[in-house]
């Protein structure tokens, strides 16, 4: 070794240190810092005096399109998330791929994605120059980083299984015929008392608890669960719910937009499907975001982070992101779009405690809200309808509480339909219905001569919302009053 001076020898010292705390498997990252502490980069010819070691373009677009003959491009799918964004990929001559950008063809990588008809030359081209600041297309930081899942030195390449105990980081590598005769035989394989394996829960006869027959049979104690859907998919759900027999297959939206699929759904009066929506943001005057953070989550949020950058712009458009933690999505320097700091696990006691104030000051939209089906909304211009109006039967009875009152309740042969109570006191189809009163409370005796109570939905939101006063609500959240009105009126001004 070369005669060292004391910063050298103490940050070398640093350095080795620094290895042996990460372990032997970060040692290649640690021989690359040691080198470059002590020999540094200074004075190392680059390939390019101003673009250093950067990549060899793909292309150039000086006149025209001209491909880099050692480079090919592939589009292709990302599966580094759920979202399944469009990217390319840079391939060397050597097969190897050397990078990773965004596809401009595909609606998830480009704010206003280039059209299929484009040649690929001249798509190419709209991506560079000055064209480039507003067209460009690109992979986000987890995209990016696909290139460790086909090139790094620590992608896993054999099962591990665990010995120490949970939380303890300890492993080892253990041969996949190991893993596949633990998987089906079981036993005491953590040193925690006996597991079951595959063959002891496959009991497709066998009830898992005889009093419940609800539970099914012991075959549903085997959980699936996928992490992505790399065309594994497919093959998993024919183990688990085919050949295995269990009914647990967990598919990522049961994990992780659940919540707000289900949300939507009853949003939108279709459970079976889960329909749900984005923002509007080329439209939308004042977006509240709850749960999510427009520029880190959601689906697809690399396009929403994009077109939230774009609305930002507009000067009509604000926003607000609800958030036990301050989230990525705000800027301090830009007035248009705050963060509210909110209680963790209390944005409904916000949400109630504005609805609260909706009701008090009536900031609600009620010639909106009387609108109790197409045929109405069509006849008013609109573009949705709610079912603020449908009247709901509020008894507490075994089989019709909480349920919408439909003609079937009020006439033998009657259909599925909601009822709703008419400006002149009569109780009509919704479909027909041109508007229909808010806020009912009223008796209605059933064709089986049962006499209820029915209130239409907003007067049941509006009693919900009353069961806490707006400064019990505050308490709850941690939001102040005063800006818990604030945020409403910009809400529903």
């Amino acid at each position: 070794m070369a005669n060292l001076t004391r910063r050298q020898w103490l940050k070398v010292g640093l350095a080795v240190g620094g290895m042996v705390t990460f372990g032997l498997s970060y040692r290649d990252v640690a021989k690359r810092a040691i080198d470059g502490l002590l020999n540094g980069t200074s004075g190392k010819v680059t390939r390019d005096r101003i673009f250093g070691n950067a990549l060899i373009p793909e292309a150039q677009a000086q006149t025209h399109w001209q491909q880099n003959p050692q480079q090919t491009i592939a589009m292709t799918q990302c599966f580094g998330c759920w979202t399944q964004c469009g990217i390319r990929a840079r391939v060397n001559a050597d097969g190897k791929v050397i990078r990773i950008a965004g596809n401009p063809y595909h609606p998830l990588s480009q704010e206003h994605p280039i059209d299929s008809s484009v040649p690929f030359s001249e798509a190419m081209e709209q991506l560079a120059g000055e064209s480039g600041l507003d067209a460009r297309s690109t992979a986000c930081a987890r995209g990016a980083t696909l290139l460790e899942s086909l090139y790094s030195p620590l992608r896993l390449l054999e099962p591990m299984k665990r010995v120490g105990k949970r939380g303890e980081g300890k492993w080892q590598r253990i041969s996949f015929e190991q893993l596949i005769e633990e998987v089906v035989e079981g036993g005491d394989l953590f040193g925690e008392g006996h597991v079951d394996g595959l063959r002891a829960i496959h009991a497709p006869d066998t009830p898992i608890d005889a009093k419940h027959p609800s539970f099914g049979p012991k075959t549903n104690q085997l959980l699936v669960t996928n992490t992505s859907d790399e065309g594994r998919d497919a093959f998993l759900r024919r183990f688990a719910l085919n050949s295995f027999g269990s009914k647990n297959f967990g598919a990522h939206g049961a994990y992780c937009g659940l919540a707000y699929r289900a949300g939507s759904g009853a949003l939108m009066g279709d459970l079976d499907k889960n329909p749900h929506v984005k923002p509007d943001w080329e439209n939308v005057e004042f977006a509240l975001f709850m749960g999510t953070s427009p520029a880190q989550s959601g689906n697809p949020f690399k396009r929403q982070a994009r077109q939230l950058a774009s609305a930002r712009l507009r000067e009509n458009f604000q926003y607000v992101v609800v958030a036990p933690a301050l989230p990525l999505s705000t800027v301090l320097a830009d007035p248009r779009g705050r963060w509210q700091p909110v209680m963790p696990g209390s944005d409904s006691a916000l949400a109630m405690g504005m609805i609260r104030w909706i009701m008090d000051n009536q900031r609600y939209n009620a010639d909106y809200l009387a609108i109790p089906g197409v045929q109405a909304m069509q006849q008013a211009g609109e573009q949705s309808w709610t079912n603020a109006t449908h009247l709901v039967i509020a008894d507490e009875l075994p089989t019709l509480a909480g349920q919408h009152l439909t003609l079937r309740h009020l006439t033998p042969d009657g259909e599925e339909t909601p009822v709703v109570l008419n400006t002149d006191g009569e109780l009509v189809d919704a479909s027909t219905c041109r508007q229909a009163r808010l806020f009912v409370t009223q008796f209605v005796t059933l064709a089986d001569g049962q006499r209820v109570t029915v209130k239409s939905g907003l007067q049941r939101l509006k009693e919900a919302a009353e069961k806490l006063s707006l400064a019990q609500y505050s308490e709850q959240c941690g939001v102040p009053e005063a800006q818990i009105i604030a945020l409403t009126e910009t809400f529903t001004g």
